[in-house]
């Protein structure tokens, strides 16, 4: 279902008309058939998508004559006057292949209809002389790689069908570890990059992981969750390295994997600091080394998203498969050289030359695979056949793996076969995205790491937010157990009775509904003008007190006052102050926030006991409480919050943080009483003097 929803969303469909259908005689309750391709129309027609992971949309119209008896038993006497009626089918495709015949050659393409919205078949249908129209769905990648591995688990090996079906793992017949364990984990060339010496909760989600067969380590908010990640990679590195040697062709390295292409950067940037100590490789999928280096003869598809999102991190070239088969390093690089320039003049190629170009594109990855350590790709990505064929990877490590559903999981898990796994990540903070909500409600939105999350050790020592912004993110969602190691900051922001560094604005604003282009095509958003005008005013008080524009974030949960924050701040000349929604934002973070939480109504229109589904229409997923944590736990010095106190009281959420920050005395109604305070030398010294402590946060 949720491959279907995708696949349609990213309307790329193919539509083939006034082609004939054959149907098949099948003793299964569903309906069967096939229809043929000609391979030379296939070509002209230029359709390059995978048919055989595609839907299929079947369509034909039934005329009057056709359809009486369909329609006669109907409780509408209105449709017995309807010229013509159009069927409708959906499929999915089970086979293609090349038929045997002569000239002209065909694809043979069986389907099996899976959903008709009509009860009774008209028997026009089988008719040989009617014609259909086909819509083929191509499904994304991502999705059939999805498939693939649930389709896999019976290949997999004990350890992963184990954590599949949520048996007991047997500990003690961990893998192989270091003879002896250190009491400390410090890497001493990676020191020096700011990090200080790690404490011991990081210390013990170490140990445990290279102990242990399968390991979970929460690591919320600015706790140096990858920091940890990066210490695991360096010991499971050197206890490869003290291995013996096996007589296995495949060269031994670390899997380090993650839901997005972000999320696999920030620890690549991590890694590059130690790149001649762990000769570290990013792997970006075939379709996003494209967006750079494109070649003829590719038939892979680049999804909307791939196109208009994430595109390779420029400054991890150094380490970029797809950039290092272009160094003189390697063997093959002045045949691919040689190849690009052909492709920037717009030359054409033979099919042999194609060929040719990309054996040779094959080749140089393979030689760059076996001249590294650690792998670093996505959990999609990692599903990539020459991985498998080139590496032993029996060490995965899933970072941000509360950010990925199940099956996206279990992409490297089932085609690797490890022996050790660590899962990182926190399922405080935002949830896997899932965009059907019939499987959002069968609970594909609870992923891998947050049904395990009984076995996790949680990393206890936040390094980025002052004490009085941690203390309630804290309270609600870690059980009070967050410790804060920052130096003090002085506090800017002024309510009518002290300095703070947290506070809440109250504005009655007006919301408004507007369509948005997104990702994934228009949507319908919310915006709130009065409060976009409150935050753009706060941020230039930030700026006129000295706070430079990058070290500014204005966050919001709607696209729409994105756009109209974004168009604000560009009016008065601002450009480098970062607006975003939430969800783009964790794995980031600010010295100072301001959040916009833009949902609103009049006091007189608010229920005095709301129901739920009153709260869920009022305020939408401003409620959520994944969203709520991530929002507030990206400023290191200073958090404001605006919204319309009223409304937001009927949430228990939110009501908690606004009693919180009431009793703090940080809630200002209303919120064009803020002001900033401009620091003083006294302050600045007070700064200077307390910089013992490292940043680690992520």
């Amino acid at each position: 279902m949720e491959s279907a929803s995708n696949a349609v969303a990213e309307n790329e469909s193919i539509l083939l008309e006034d082609a004939a259908l054959k149907w098949k005689n099948s003793s299964e309750k569903k309906l069967n058939g096939f229809f043929l391709l000609p391979l030379d129309k296939k070509s002209q027609w230029s359709i390059e998508c995978d048919i055989r992971n595609s839907f299929l949309c079947i369509r034909t119209k039934i005329h009057q004559s056709q359809s009486s008896p369909f329609l006669e038993n109907s409780q509408s006497t209105a449709l017995m006057d309807i010229p013509s009626v159009t069927w409708v089918a959906h499929a999915i495709i089970t086979e293609v292949e090349e038929t045997d015949s002569k000239e002209p050659k065909n694809l043979q393409i069986d389907f099996q209809i899976n959903h008709m919205p009509m009860t009774k078949i008209p028997e026009a249908i089988f008719c040989e002389r009617t014609r259909f129209t086909l819509e083929l769905i191509p499904k994304l990648l991502p999705d059939v790689r999805k498939e693939n591995a649930i389709s896999s688990l019976t290949k997999a090996n004990r350890l992963v069908k184990t954590i599949a079906i949520g048996g007991s793992i047997n500990s003690k017949e961990g893998p192989t570890i270091l003879k002896q364990i250190p009491a400390r984990f410090e890497i001493d060339s990676y020191l020096p990059s700011g990090f200080s010496d790690l404490n011991n909760s990081q210390c013990t989600a170490i140990r445990e992981a290279m102990a242990n067969k399968f390991t979970l380590i929460q690591g919320p908010p600015g706790t140096g969750k990858t920091v940890v990640g990066v210490h695991i990679v360096y010991w499971l590195l050197k206890n490869i390295q003290q291995l013996p040697a096996t007589n296995s062709e495949k060269k031994r390295a670390v899997l380090y994997c993650g839901p997005s292409n972000k999320s696999v950067d920030v620890v690549a940037g991590h890694l590059l600091k130690l790149q001649n100590q762990l000769r570290p490789l990013r792997v970006y999928s075939h379709q996003t080394e494209m967006l750079e280096f494109p070649y003829p003869g590719c038939n892979l598809k680049l999804s909307r998203n791939s196109k208009r999102g994430e595109k390779p991190n420029t400054e991890l070239s150094s380490i970029a498969l797809h950039h290092l088969i272009r160094k003189d390093g390697n063997p093959h690089s002045t045949q691919i050289l040689a190849f690009d320039m052909k492709i920037r003049r717009g030359d054409t190629f033979t099919d042999e030359e194609k060929k040719l170009y990309k054996d040779t594109l094959q080749q140089a990855r393979v030689h760059e695979l076996l001249q590294h350590d650690v792998i670093l790709c996505t959990c999609t990505a990692a599903s990539n056949p020459t991985l498998a064929k080139v590496l032993d990877l029996k060490q995965i490590i899933i970072d941000e793996c509360a950010m990925a559903t199940e099956p996206e999981a279990f992409i490297p898990l089932v085609a690797h076969k490890p022996d050790q796994i660590v899962l990182l990540g926190d399922h405080m903070q935002l949830q896997p995205v899932v965009h059907c909500d019939v499987v959002e409600r069968l609970g594909m939105s609870k992923s891998l790491f947050e049904r395990y999350i009984e076995k996790a050790l949680m990393l206890d020592t936040q390094y980025r937010m002052q004490e009085d912004i941690c203390e309630f993110p804290s309270k609600e969602f870690y059980g009070g157990k967050l410790k804060t190691k920052t130096s003090l900051k002085p506090k800017l922001f002024l309510t009518t009775s002290r300095q703070t560094c947290i506070v809440f604005g109250h504005v009655e604003g007006k919301e408004k509904s507007l369509v948005v282009s997104t990702e994934r095509g228009n949507e319908n958003s919310k915006a709130n003008l009065e409060e976009a005008e409150e935050v753009v005013r706060i941020a230039i008080l930030l700026t006129e007190a000295g706070i430079k524009t990058k070290d500014i974030a204005i966050l919001t949960p709607y696209n729409a006052q994105v756009s109209n924050i974004r168009e604000s701040l560009c009016d008065k000349g601002i450009s480098d102050i970062t607006v975003n929604t939430i969800m783009k934002s964790q794995g980031s973070e600010w010295k100072y926030v301001i959040m916009s939480t833009v949902r609103s109504c009049p006091k007189s229109n608010i229920d005095k006991q709301p129901t739920k589904s009153w709260i869920i229409k009022q305020l939408g997923f401003i409620t959520d409480p994944h969203q709520v944590n991530v929002g507030i736990t990206r400023a290191q010095e200073g958090l404001c919050i605006i919204g319309n106190e009223n409304l937001l009281r009927c949430s228990v959420l939110w009501r908690r943080l606004l009693d919180h920050y009431k009793e703090k005395g940080c809630v200002v109604n209303p919120a064009r009483l803020i002001q900033i305070q401009k620091p003083t030398r006294s302050c600045e010294r007070l700064e200077l003097q307390q910089a013992v402590y490292s940043h680690r946060s992520l």
